[in-house]
């Protein structure tokens, strides 16, 4: 048997008898699993930073306390 070293997601092998076999690596779905849900927690992680962002809003002043206390000045007992 010999390998094609072309693409490694592709093993085109011939056999002792001259046959030519494609044949496709199994996959380890704990792998492919685990990278998937990386990719979506990320995806959410970015979703929900950029929803909450402020991007260049104004800022609100704070209120300024009044200068008197007119018309809610406690009254002399």
């Amino acid at each position: 048997m010999s390998r094609s070293p072309a693409n490694a997601a592709v093993l085109f092998l011939v056999v002792e008898d001259g046959t030519k076999v494609i044949t496709f690596p199994k996959l380890n779905w704990g792998v492919v699993a685990t990278a998937s849900a990386a990719v979506l927690v990320i995806a959410i992680a970015i979703l929900l930073l950029v929803s909450t962002a402020h991007f260049d809003e104004p800022q609100t002043p704070a209120p300024t306390s009044p200068a008197s206390c007119e018309p809610f000045c406690p009254t002399p007992p």
